[in-house]
Order: C-alpha cells, then structure tokens, then sequence
C-alpha cells in the first residue's frame, strides 16, 4: 500500500475545507452597511465619490470593502463592522511595482499581462504590500505579495 496516499488525501481535504470556508466578495446597498462603517469612512473620506460597498467574510469575520475616488486616486477601504480600518488599496501604475514583484510575475506566470496594480497600507499608511491582477490565458488571478516584493498569496479571482 502507498504510504502517502492518506497524506494526499488529508491534504485534499484539508485544501478543499480552507476554499470552501472563504466566502466569495459580494457587493451590498449602503443600507446593508453598519453604521459604525459609514461614520468612520465620511470621517476619513469626506470628499470621497463614486461610493460602491462589498460585504466578504475573512478569518470568519464580516468584513466590508468601500471602493471610491477621492482627490484623483482610485481606492478601496477596507472596514470591520465595528468601523475599524483594516487596511487601504490605492491603485497604482504598473511601472510603481518593485521590480521583484515583475520578475516574479514574469517568472510564475510568463505569458500573462497585469489587468490592474494596487499598494496596500496598513491603517497608520505605511506599506503592507501590493496586489496585482493578471490575465494568464482564460484565467484570472491575484496575487498578493508582501512589502518587499515576495509573492505571500495566488488566487482565482472571483466574477
């Protein structure tokens, strides 16, 4: 008997229980964000236009995602229920990625072209970390890489 196959097996059903447990991003009207949220995002973004919500569940927690404008730049906020920032997406040029995060790009995924690019910051605007959108063929992906360049996380992404 193959030594490995309950290992195999408890990886697939390990891989299978962590996909199903992400919930999938879902956009949502203002009247289905908390007020917590919307107070704490006009205190940030007084000025802030073009105002779409999502609601997704991560680490088993309702998160809510706020895309907008503000001051010519492109962002998403992203909220806990109880108005927390957790972090910010700012989009940025392609040309704006360290050149890690391209040569792995070109490495991982040689065929591909970038859709979009974003920085992520924390909640004091430092550096978290970029995440980058790419065409690869028929698929979509994103990928996630921390402030140095490293790629930490690949996903589907979802339509």
């Amino acid at each position: 008997m193959n030594t490995y196959l309950p290992i195999l097996a408890a990886l697939g059903i390990a891989a299978s229980l962590s996909f199903s447990a992400t919930a999938a991003e879902k956009y949502v009207t203002s009247k289905q964000v908390p007020n917590a949220v919307h107070e704490a995002f006009q205190k940030a973004y007084p000025s802030a236009k073009g105002i779409k919500y999502s609601e997704e569940t991560e680490e088993g927690k309702t998160v809510y995602e706020i895309e907008f404008k503000d001051n010519g730049k492109e962002l998403e906020a992203e909220y806990g229920a109880d108005g927390v920032l957790m972090e910010t997406e700012e989009a940025i040029e392609t040309s704006e990625l360290p050149a890690a995060v391209i040569e792995t790009i070109k490495k991982e995924h040689p065929h591909s072209a970038v859709k979009e690019a974003e920085k992520i910051l924390k909640p004091d605007g430092t550096l978290s970390g970029y995440e980058v959108e790419i065409v690869a063929g028929k698929k979509h992906l994103e990928l996630e890489f921390d402030a140095g360049g490293a790629l930490v996380k690949t996903e589907a992404e979802k339509d």
